[in-house]
């Protein structure tokens, strides 16, 4: 099961950034192939 860890010393919401984020135990399925017309 994924788990979202946020950085533990960041403390105001509007401080956080991207960064201070991390996904954890993530196992994504393999990419689906197709034809894309641009």
């Amino acid at each position: 099961m994924p788990t979202m860890k946020m950085n533990p010393e960041i403390k105001d919401i509007f401080d956080f950034d991207f960064d201070d984020f991390t996904l954890e135990d993530y196992d994504p399925h393999p990419h689906i192939k197709g034809k894309v017309a641009i």
